[in-house]
């Protein structure tokens, strides 16, 4: 674990430390008992998200078939990966190489498609989130009871996420990567880029490839993430819904940008602890006027991530009884 990782972790502890001091608990916890059954509601709407994502994650696998069998396996990759990369938050590899490993060991696809798909999947994804939080932006400024503070933050917030996804776009669609190793294998210092070029190009043409001639699955993958934010603020609207403090679909939209512009900046902070519910507790009370049922909305999103971790281990176990001798075997696939 690296000294900077353990630092952050720190800060997250220290931040989650400070909500929680700054926080009526009894009234958290009256909160949360109103929840009872509307707990299977908020999985199932998660669940829902989940399986659209992983759709759209399909769409960049080109040797898969639309079917359910293949949606099902697929979704139960991602759940896997998920529960390792929130695991693993301080390990040189998270949940991607875990699902390429078995990707290809289990589904026979092989690592250079399994990672090109997973670079789409994860730039789609932002460039959806983009588009999502221009609408939740939107809408914070045309809310004049919130604090000219917020629109200000939104506004900094989104310009500064969608200037880093456009230039990672870039780097992608125009081969930056491969052009630059391709220089540099040309000079002394770099010659040992050779035998690693050709991968490069590889993935630059795959990546390239998706962006133009097959502009349909690209425009589609980005579409079905974008049904995936908007499940989001549905989720939390059903968060608010079933702690008996209704808010309307519009705010619920509201609140799940300012808190995705606040994960975005605190990506550091292993499962973003403490900052998630801090900006549960700062934009709930100036949209509903209580600290005490954002943080209950946080930690209701903290039990449906313990919930989904959970699955994931347990579906682990068709992959390797040993959930981290899974880890270790795609470690040594790598090295």
């Amino acid at each position: 674990m690296k000294p900077l990782k353990i630092l952050y972790l720190l800060v997250g502890i220290g931040l989650l430390g400070f909500v929680l001091s700054h926080t009526d608990l009894p009234l958290v916890w009256s909160q949360l008992n109103k929840i009872g059954w509307g707990i299977l509601v908020v999985l199932a709407v998660y669940k829902a998200a989940f399986i659209v994502d992983t759709f759209a994650w399909q769409i960049t696998l080109p040797s898969t078939q639309c079917t359910k069998k293949w949606l099902y396996d697929l979704w139960k990759v991602r759940m896997v990966g998920a529960a390792f990369g929130k695991m693993l938050p301080f390990s040189a590899f998270g949940g991607a190489p875990i699902k390429g490993f078995v990707l290809k060991h289990y589904y026979g696809i092989q690592y250079r498609e399994g990672a090109a798909s997973l670079i789409l999947a994860e730039s789609t994804h932002l460039i959806s989130m983009v588009l999502f939080m221009a609408t939740g932006v939107f809408l914070i400024l045309l809310d004049s009871n919130l604090p000219g503070s917020f629109h200000y933050f939104a506004v900094f917030g989104l310009s500064a996420i969608a200037i880093g996804i456009f230039l990672f776009f870039l780097v992608q669609r125009f081969k930056i990567t491969s052009l630059t190793g391709t220089w540099l294998s040309q000079k002394k210092f770099g010659q040992w880029l050779d035998k690693f070029i050709h991968h490069i190009h590889d993935m630059d043409e795959r990546l390239v490839q998706f962006y133009t001639r097959d502009r349909s699955r690209f425009l589609l993958a980005a579409f079905f993430n974008l049904i995936n934010w908007y499940l989001g603020a549905l989720e939390i609207f059903v968060i608010f819904y079933f702690l008996g403090n209704p808010i309307t679909i519009v705010e619920a939209i509201i609140l799940e940008t300012l808190v995705e512009l606040v994960r975005a900046g605190t990506f550091f902070i292993p499962a973003t602890l403490g900052s998630q519910e801090a900006a549960f507790m700062v934009a709930t009370e100036a949209i509903a006027g209580q600290t005490a049922l954002g943080v209950a909305a946080a930690l209701m999103r903290r039990v449906r991530e313990f919930v989904w971790l959970g699955w994931g281990f347990i579906l682990g176990l068709e992959y390797s009884q040993k959930p981290f001798d899974l880890a270790e075997a795609a470690q040594k696939d790598l090295d």
